[in-house]
């Protein structure tokens, strides 16, 4: 456990000196603050908490509760009969938002009787230490990334070895995104790169160690992506500047955006575990072919479980100037939408250029392409 030490989430006997540090941090509770409806109520809550599991009973989930019933109009979720109590598994889901995927999958996960998994998410979001505290006791495990090469295989061999000690040991399921960072264009393709990691320390062949790992699929559809206007200007900005990189406050931004805007209707599908479908994978392929087709196996079951809303067909047919499925959506909900993107565009204010026709055909783009791809399947 020494070599996970600033990776994994705390130890229940970590967690009370944890907490009392957070409690004197001026700036946790002015973040604090924004997000919950009574901040004196929350931090004394807070301040008995003495384990993980504890810290969502008692502040999370109280807190997603809440912001589930401002942001949200449907808060919905099924599949959860594919998961055994008795087993722990590797919860590989499509990537929306930077805080709300995990965590409101541990709330629908524990409101079903099933214990919420450690959520692996990147260092690039702990903009001060006091973040880096909180996710700790959030059963957060910490991806160090933007590192020079030679760091970032040993910390790809470092966090796999634990998500594994995690899974085969522990006894703790696992999230983690089946990509790195969240698909723009809500294309979403699972890294091979992310597969390849998780085995790394799986001490065996490159099957049995993705079966050990018990990975299920999970598709996130939010009727709204509260960040696609950012999403949207970071297109703009990486096309006008090749060199253009995301700074801290873009990140923070984000998670601001994506945590307190609308989303509308929400919807989670927890697939069947992948093993039976890896088993029947050819004997005599390859490495690289295995690979492709693991990935492949997860995208088609989370494109498969994919929730549709009437803007994601009207997004196709406005992108496209087509009515193909004028039979899945009003006139007045083909409006709204259309109104809806213009409002997000005139949000993106500090663009020196705004190219509206590429910021628009962007944003139609990520509400479009999860009908595309369910279309494949």
């Amino acid at each position: 456990m020494d070599n996970f030490e600033d990776i994994r989430p705390f130890t229940p006997e970590e967690v009370p000196a944890a907490v009392q540090e957070l409690m004197k941090e001026e700036y946790f509770q002015k973040a604090a603050s924004h997000v919950v409806p009574d901040l004196n109520l929350f931090l004394k809550q807070f301040a008995t908490i003495k384990t993980t599991d504890e810290f969502q009973e008692k502040a999370l989930f109280p807190l997603l509760k809440w912001l589930i019933s401002v942001v949200s109009d449907t808060f919905e979720g099924s599949g959860f009969s594919n998961i055994e109590l008795d087993k722990a598994y590797t919860y590989v889901s499509n990537h929306r938002d930077i805080l709300t995927d995990a965590t409101f999958l541990s709330l629908l996960l524990t409101k079903n009787g099933i214990k919420s998994p450690e959520m692996a998410l990147g260092d690039n979001l702990l903009v001060y230490p006091w973040m880096k505290t909180l996710v700790r006791i959030t059963k957060g495990i910490t991806v160090y990334r933007n590192l020079p090469l030679k760091r970032t295989l040993q910390e790809a061999h470092r966090l796999s070895g634990y998500i594994n000690y995690a899974i085969r040991e522990k006894g703790s399921s696992v999230w983690i995104a089946q990509r790195e960072g969240r698909a723009k264009n809500s294309d979403d393709r699972t890294q091979e790169s992310v597969l390849k990691m998780l085995v790394l320390e799986g001490g065996g062949d490159m099957r049995s160690n993705v079966m050990a790992l018990n990975i299920v699929p999970v598709s996130i559809s939010y009727e709204y992506d509260a960040c696609d206007y950012l999403k949207a200007r970071e297109f703009q900005l990486k096309r006008d500047n090749s060199e253009f990189k995301k700074s801290p406050k873009d990140d923070m931004d984000s998670m601001k955006t994506g945590l307190m805007s609308r989303k509308g209707k929400i919807n989670f599908v927890i697939a069947k575990p992948i093993n039976d479908k890896v088993v029947a994978l050819p004997e005599d392929i390859s490495k690289a072919e295995f690979y492709t087709a693991v990935a492949n196996i997860i995208d088609e079951s989370i494109h498969e479980g994919y929730v549709l809303y009437p803007i994601n067909y009207a997004a196709y047919d406005l992108l496209n100037g087509t009515e193909r499925f004028v039979e899945n959506y009003t006139a007045e909900e083909k409006d709204n939408f259309a109104r809806y993107v213009d409002g997000q565009i005139a949000k993106i204010q500090d663009l020196p250029s705004p190219d509206y026709n590429f910021l628009r055909e962007k944003i139609l783009e990520m509400y479009a392409n999860p009908l595309k791809n369910k279309l494949k399947i």
